[in-house]
């Protein structure tokens, strides 16, 4: 056989793989559960997931700090952006050690140095706007590996509802109502750990904080009886707390967490059942409001 006749054959077989590869690849193309991002080696969701989420937790500070602020992780006090979601729990913070002498102050200064801006002029809009898409594509990835985890879904949802971020005020944009109604869906799936419902819960009273919010407005957009949905939800959670909670006093699962993640769920626990009464009188404040317009 001649080369031409082989480069003649070898062309038709491309020409014939590429029309095929285009009539059968149009469906994989049109399926919205293969739009990227992908979930690569089935990471995210996964128990690696959860690791990985507990240990994306300093840099998810350092994340927010650097998408509301424009800078590197310079807090003063030692806030992050978690203290945020619980500053109202009226804790006192407790002073921070000493630093080290010698080859560890060395050390501490060597990884301070890596988020210390050195730029003598204030970040301009455009790069704020690009440290703010870079910081939510971030604190997003951290959620995406572990959508139940209480933490990164709290600072994922603060920095999409930051005053600084929202147009000034905290408000319900669709992307923090998806956040949040994404997250109790996973979260209520989740039938062999009680933790999950704690985040769920979580979920319910930000929704429920933003709908309030909301009624400051000459005109609000969410009535008290999406209030009550939401209210039935975080009800809903937090009885799925409790019965999974009891399986596992029952089953000794509760033993195989360290003390400091047991004390984490008692304090989570406890600001929620708070938050669930202060909703409640909230609402039905706001449904005496409604109830005094309609008579006059």
């Amino acid at each position: 056989m001649s080369r031409p006749t082989t480069h003649a054959i070898t062309a038709c077989l491309i020409g014939i793989g590429a029309v095929t590869w285009a009539v059968a690849g149009r469906p994989l193309v049109a399926d919205p559960e293969l739009d990227a991002p992908l979930n690569p080696m089935g990471i995210n969701g996964s128990p690696y997931g959860e690791v990985f989420a507990m240990a994306m937790q300093g840099p998810i500070d350092t994340y927010c700090d650097m998408g509301m602020n424009g800078s590197g992780h310079q807090h003063h006090d030692g806030e992050t952006c978690d203290d945020h979601d619980h500053d109202h729990e009226g804790k006192d913070a407790e002073p921070k050690p000493a630093k080290g002498h010698g080859l560890d102050s060395f050390l501490e200064s060597l990884a301070d140095s890596a988020e210390v801006r050195t730029n003598p002029y204030a970040a301009g809009d455009a790069l704020k706007r690009h440290l703010r898409r870079q910081a939510e594509d971030k604190l997003r990835f951290a959620y995406q590996l572990d959508p139940a985890h209480y933490g990164n879904y709290n600072a994922l949802h603060f920095f999409l509802t930051e005053p600084a971020i929202a147009n000034g005020r905290r408000q319900l944009t669709a992307t923090a109502a998806k956040l949040a109604e994404d997250t109790i869906q996973y979260c209520l799936k989740q039938e062999h750990d009680p933790r999950p419902a704690l985040t769920a819960a979580a979920a319910a009273t930000n929704i429920l904080q933003l709908m309030f919010e909301d009624q400051k407005n000459q005109s609000p957009h969410f009535t008290t009886a999406q209030m009550r949905q939401f209210l039935n939800v975080l009800d809903f959670s937090i009885a799925r707390y409790d019965a999974i909670g009891k399986e596992w006093e029952q089953s000794k699962n509760w033993e195989l967490l360290s003390a400091l993640r047991i004390e984490e769920c008692v304090d989570r626990y406890s600001f929620i059942r708070k938050m669930r009464d202060t909703c409640e009188k909230t609402i039905l404040r706001f449904e005496g409001k409604v109830q005094s317009q309609v008579s006059n």
